[in-house]
């Protein structure tokens, strides 16, 4: 995520809040605490999701998920709260959803890579005679 947003910025294309009107630049270790507070949030996330077995599918389920409240939520709230222009901050908030589905991914890849596929259920049948054996 944080390559993302280095590239974001190399490239020109990071929202820079200072010309928007207002915002300050954060230390260094403030920015890695967020990155690092919000990646152990996205995996954990993940991780429940991708316990009900969808495979790749979990991965980008989470990663928009988790775009809803970084990405258009926190937009509107911040805008509206500050009264600055949505216009440029809809950018982010595009870019964003491709940060998070990359990352979506990128986690159902290590999980594939890991063997933390999801053991699939014996069929209700299979299921009930067991407990009937029992």
């Amino acid at each position: 995520m944080a390559l993302f947003q280095f590239a974001m910025e190399m490239l020109g294309l990071q929202v820079d809040p200072s010309e928007l009107g207002g915002g300050i630049a954060l230390p260094g270790y403030v920015s890695l605490a967020t990155w690092t507070l919000e990646a152990l949030g996205l995996a954990a996330l993940f991780l429940l999701v991708h316990g009900r077995g969808w495979g790749w599918t979990s991965g980008l389920l989470t990663g928009w998920i988790a775009w809803v409240f970084r990405g258009p939520l926190l937009v509107v709230t911040v805008v509206g709260l500050a009264g600055l222009s949505p216009r440029p901050w809809w950018l982010l908030v595009l870019s964003l959803l491709v940060l998070y589905s990359l990352c979506g991914l990128l986690l159902s890849g290590v999980a594939a890579g890991l063997g933390l596929g999801v053991e699939s259920l014996p069929p209700a049948e299979e299921r009930i005679d067991h407990l009937e054996q029992e």
